[in-house]
């Protein structure tokens, strides 16, 4: 794995709320000396054999990765097919 990406994965932490359908993720980047978190509506639909997880909503508690993502999200949906051999193991978690 590469060394960055496992600094940062190192500086992660994540947590579900199946009950409400939210997400709360705050991880400190490489070089930064106070951690950015997350929270992030989410919902799973199923599609015939299709799994997947929708993000209608994400906020910051930084105001300028707010903007980003909101003009992100204004021209696109936040939209993942879970692979199938996952997609057991996901919902079991995000149901």
């Amino acid at each position: 794995m590469d060394e960055q990406l496992t600094k940062v994965l190192n500086n992660v932490s994540f947590s579900v709320n199946a009950e409400k359908k939210t997400m709360d993720l705050t991880v400190l980047p490489p070089g930064e000396n106070d951690p950015i978190s997350f929270h992030l509506n989410y919902r799973l639909a199923e599609i015939g054999d299709r799994t997947e997880i929708i993000v209608p909503n994400i906020t910051s508690d930084r105001l300028w990765i707010d903007e980003i993502i909101k003009m992100w999200l204004e021209k696109s949906n936040f939209q993942y097919k879970i692979p199938q051999n996952l997609a057991g193991i996901v919902k079991m978690f995000l149901k």
